[in-house]
Order: C-alpha cells, then structure tokens, then sequence
C-alpha cells in the first residue's frame, strides 16, 4: 500500500499563486494559514489520500473573496481535489 503525497513544489506553488493574489499564506505540511490584514481570515487543510481540501473560514467580510480565490487557485494547482467548505462563526468577546 502507497500513501499518495503531493509534491513539494506544487504546495509552493499553490501558497505562491495565493500571495500573488493578496492573501498571504504560511504552510506546514498539508495545512495552510491565509491571512489578510494582518488577520488570520482562513485555513486550508489537505488530505491527499482523500483528493480532498477543507477551507475553513472565521467568519469575516472578505469570506467571499478568501472562497473564490482559493476555490481558483486550488483548481488550477491541484485539480483534482474536491473543495469543503466550513464557516466558524467567531463570538464576541
């Protein structure tokens, strides 16, 4: 049995095509923090064995924007993997 991997150079390049649109993205392994403004807006987490993404966004006015961009990135980088789409609603304080 084969554990599918991605390939290092096309994580970097799903976080470069990330930047290049204004969202700043950092990644360890298969999760992705996106920030914009200084503000973490969203998580991607990958699960290539499962060809499978999960954005999770937190709630803010540019979940819109973080949905549609990452949505095209992911599609042009990697495919094949299926989009998750989960909103956290962050409380008040």
């Amino acid at each position: 049995m084969f554990i599918k991997s991605i390939d290092v150079k096309r994580l970097n390049r799903l976080i470069n095509e990330l930047r290049k649109r204004g969202l700043w993205a950092e990644r360890h392994s298969y999760s992705i923090r996106i920030i914009y403004n200084n503000t973490i807006v969203a998580s991607l987490h990958l699960y290539p064995g499962f060809n499978e993404a999960v954005l999770r966004l937190y709630g803010d006015s540019v979940d819109n924007y973080v949905y549609s961009t990452v949505s095209r990135v992911l599609r042009e980088v990697l495919g094949d993997f299926k989009l998750i789409v989960n909103r956290v609603v962050r409380e008040e304080l």
